[in-house]
This record gives C-alpha cells, sequence and structure tokens, in this order.
C-alpha cells in the first residue's frame, strides 16, 4: 500500500534468513568457512536492534547501507559455491578454508573480517544515497560502537573454542582488546577514505578497487601463514581447538552481549 514504510531494521529481516542458511550449511557441511557468518550474523543482528531502538540519526540510510554490506559477503560466498572466482580478497579466505591446513579459528574470523572491512564496506559506503555526508560519518562511526561493544564477548568466545588464545588473551590483559579496537578502527576508518575516493574519481573507480582489493588479499596471506613463522604459531595455537567446527560456528552463531547500560547494540534477547 503507498505510503506504508517498513519497521526500521526489518529490511535486514532477509539479510540474517540468508546468513542462517549459510551457517546452516556450513555446519552440515562441517565447514570452517561458517565461522565468519555465525560471527557476522551476531554483529549484523545488533545493528539491526540500533536502527529499531533509534540509535542512528539516519536510520533509513544506515539500512541501505547495512544490507548492501550483507549483499557484497552474499554475494561473495555464492560465487564461491558457484565455482566463480570472487573478489580476490575473498578467494584468498574461502582457500584458506579449504585448503586443509591447519590454522587458527582467529585466523580464518580475521581473513573474513579483513576483506569485508577492508573492501567491502568502503564500496558499498561509496554507493550509499547519502542526503548529508556528515550524518552518515556519525552514523558510520556509531556502528563502531556497536562492534566495541561486542570485543569482550568475542573474546571470551574465542577463549571457549581455543585454550591457547584464551591463555594469551588472559597474559595481555586489556592490551589485546586495546589492539583489536585499534585496527577495527584504523580499518574501517582507511573503508571510509575508500568510499570518499570512490565518490570523487569516479573515473578511478575500477583502478581504485582493484588496487584496494590487491592490498586487502596480500595482508591476509600475510594474516593466514604466508611466512613461517604465522604458519608456526598459527598451529601452535591452534592445537586444543575442537576438531569438530561444528562446535566453534555454534558457539560464534549463540553469542550474546555483554550486558551494560550503555551497550547500544543488544537485542531483547542478549538482555
Amino acid at each position: 500500500m503507498s505510503g506504508e514504510r517498513s519497521v526500521p531494521g526489518s529490511g535486514l529481516d532477509a539479510s540474517l534468513s540468508a546468513l542462517d542458511s549459510i551457517i546452516e550449511t556450513c555446519r552440515s557441511d562441517r565447514s570452517v568457512i561458517g565461522v565468519f557468518p555465525a560471527m557476522y550474523r551476531a554483529v549484523t543482528a545488533s545493528i539491526q536492534h540500533g536502527l529499531q531502538t533509534g540509535f542512528f540519526e539516519d536510520s533509513e540510510m544506515l539500512e541501505v547501507l547495512a544490507v548492501t554490506f550483507a549483499d557484497r559477503y552474499l554475494v561473495a560466498y555464492e560465487q564461491m559455491r558457484n565455482g566463480r572466482r570472487p573478489t580476490e580478497s575473498w578467494a584468498v579466505a574461502f582457500e584458506a578454508a579449504t585448503d586443509r591446513r591447519r590454522r587458527t579459528v582467529a585466523q580464518h574470523l580475521l581473513a573474513g573480517m579483513n576483506a569485508h572491512i577492508s573492501l567491502d564496506l568502503g564500496i558499498v559506503t561509496a554507493a550509499v544515497p547519502s542526503r548529508d555526508l556528515t550524518v552518515l560519518h556519525r552514523d558510520y562511526l556509531k556502528v563502531n560502537d556497536i562492534l566495541f561493544s561486542r570485543l569482550d564477548n568475542l573474546q571470551s568466545r574465542m577463549g571457549m573454542v581455543s585454550p591457547r588464545m584464551a591463555i594469551t588473551d588472559r597474559l595481555g590483559g586489556r592490551f589485546d582488546e586495546y589492539l583489536m579496537r585499534t585496527a577495527i578502527h584504523e580499518a574501517r576508518d582507511r573503508a571510509w577514505e575508500l568510499s570518499l575516493e570512490l565518490r570523487t574519481r569516479p573515473d578511478d573507480y575500477d583502478k581504485l578497487v582493484e588496487k584496494r582489493d590487491e592490498e586487502t588479499a596480500e595482508l591476509s596471506r600475510h594474516i593466514l601463514g604466508r611466512h613461517a613463522l604465522v604458519r608456526f604459531a598459527g598451529r601452535l595455537l591452534a592445537h586444543g581447538e575442537p576438531g569438530d567446527i561444528r562446535t566453534v560456528i555454534d558457539a560464534f552463531a549463540h553469542a550474546g552481549v555483554p550486558v551494560s547500560g550503555r551497550n547500544p547494540g543488544r537485542s531483547e534477547e542478549e538482555r
């Protein structure tokens, strides 16, 4: 009916459903590919809750961004499943999940996060029709608050599935969280800068995307163990992680958020 508007956040229902389908397929296949979408689904649900509770200044614009962002991952996944090559950034992450080399859960998560933030986020942010870039940027930064609100829980879940990572976390105190916050902040800042370049240099669009894709893929190769020392550390930390990847997928798929009055991303089921 004309004049009707959807409930804020409802546009993400289809994205969440698609992620659920991927998670279930990966769980059934015992595929480590399911680790990233399990974590990403929890974050997307938190953003949906933020949209529904008026956390963002322009919920309509932010929802377009969130849905388009999810679509980038969904398309890459379908390309991989159908034997077509996605962007190099995602190709590296997917190949690492299927080459049978032993890596940590953290390495697979970081490779997925790197592809999705460092490349995809800048592309989709540039494509969002924005009435006011200043408002878009403020809401963009508010997503950081939601991501940061999940870090303790992410580390807790990581500790549940990786005992040696849990020891490292305890030894590092709050320093490792500081490093993660800094890494996420810098990656999202670089994605924002890419979005501005894509908006202001349309003639160079393909070159800019190709260059960022190459840089992102190269970083993922280092994360996943291009060098011997990283490979050795990865195998060492991976020792003791569950042999059944379904346990890991379940740990992240069912992740809640620590109770906090300032937590903008908590859903009702996590309260």
